[in-house]
C-alpha cells in the first residue's frame, strides 16, 4: 500500500520542481531583451526538425549568430535537397552574409519576439523566421527554394 502512495507523491514532487524552475525572472527577461534589441546575440541549436523526418538531437557546435547587419550560420541540414552542392564540404546551412529585409516584432502576449530576415549567399537564398522567447528558448525556421524547410530548436546564449 505504501508503494502506491510513494510513486504518485514523487511524481507530483517532480512536476512541481520542474514547473518552479521554469519561471523567468525579470533580470533574465531584461538580459534577453537587451541582446535581441541590440541585434547582437548567438543561438545554440539543440534539435533539428526536418519537414520529412524525425526530431534529431544535435551535438554541440551548431549555432546562428546575429551581429549588427549580418548573420553567421553553421547548421546541419536533414531533408530533401533539390540541388546538390558542388563541393561535398558545402553541405548543411552555412553562411556569413549581410541580412536583408530584417524585421522584429514583439509577440502579442509579450512573451518574446518574432525576427524575420533574408540571406542571399552563394549557396542560395534563405528566408529565416526566428522566435525568441523570454526564457531564452528559440525556434528557427529556414526556407529555401533548393531544399525542404527545416526547423531548429535552441537556446539564446547568455554569458
Amino acid at each position: 500500500m505504501k508503494a502506491h502512495l510513494i510513486y504518485p507523491a514523487s511524481l507530483l514532487l517532480f512536476f512541481v520542481a520542474a514547473c518552479s524552475s521554469s519561471k523567468t525572472t525579470p533580470k533574465v527577461i531584461n538580459e534577453i531583451t537587451q541582446k535581441v534589441e541590440s541585434i547582437d546575440f548567438t543561438i545554440e541549436m539543440n534539435y533539428a526538425n526536418p519537414l520529412r523526418g524525425k526530431h534529431i538531437y544535435l551535438t554541440s557546435g551548431y549555432d546562428l549568430r546575429i551581429k549588427n547587419d549580418s548573420a553567421f550560420a553553421y547548421l546541419p541540414y536533414y531533408g530533401v535537397a533539390y540541388t546538390a552542392p558542388y563541393n561535398s564540404s558545402d553541405g548543411g546551412i552555412k553562411f556569413a552574409e549581410p541580412m536583408s529585409d530584417y524585421g522584429i516584432t514583439p509577440h502579442k502576449k509579450a512573451d518574446g519576439w518574432d525576427i524575420r530576415f533574408k540571406i542571399n549567399s552563394r549557396s542560395g537564398v534563405y528566408n529565416l523566421a526566428l522566435n525568441v522567447f523570454n526564457n531564452g528558448s528559440t525556434t528557427l525556421s529556414v526556407e529555401s527554394n533548393e531544399r525542404d524547410m527545416i526547423r531548429f530548436d535552441g537556446m539564446l546564449k547568455t554569458p
